[in-house]
């Protein structure tokens, strides 16, 4: 008799603990927007410079003419960034020429000629209504400058890189 007093009384006490906790709880509202992906797209996976004599200053290539576009695709009405910098063309020997990319953009793909240049950490804003798909499209030219008259001969080859994300 003593054994189960003993455990009642355990019993009892542990639920008196129990009832002298406090709980208390508060709720948020979570929220969130999907918006599209943001795609970049090329015309061309290629800008020949063509042959570069040493010693003279190639013919550079005009955004404003040049065969490769991007088409960016995203979210209507939304702010892009756009990066890009200028490229190291690797060639014999260990040689190197340095490629300076010049980029036009407007949100027409009508308007390469005339489309107003821009520079790499610019934005652009996406047209439409928010949450519908937008263009803009870009076009890329360049030049290497003065090659010396010691530029070994032979093929160089780099890669240039257009980044845009979302602001």
């Amino acid at each position: 008799m003593r054994k189960i007093m003993l455990a009642a009384s355990m019993l009892l006490g542990i639920a008196g603990i129990a009832s002298a906790q406090s709980l208390a709880n508060q709720g948020v509202t979570i929220n969130g927007t999907v918006i599209q992906a943001i795609t970049l797209t090329v015309s061309s996976s290629t800008l020949n410079l063509g042959n570069m004599v040493a010693g003279t200053i190639p013919t550079p290539i005009s955004a404003a003419s040049s065969p490769i576009m991007f088409t960016l695709t995203g979210n209507g009405s939304s702010v892009v960034s756009v990066i890009f910098s200028s490229v190291t063309l690797s060639g014999p020997s260990s040689s190197t020429i340095t490629f300076t990319p010049t980029v036009v953009a407007d949100s027409l793909s009508t308007n390469q000629g005339s489309a107003p240049s821009m520079s790499s950490g610019s934005t652009v804003t996406l047209s439409g209504s928010n949450y519908s798909s937008a263009n803009y499209y870009f076009w890329l030219g360049g030049s290497v400058g003065t090659l010396p008259n010691t530029q070994t001969p032979g093929a160089y080859s780099g890669t240039f890189t257009l980044q845009v994300a979302y602001n």
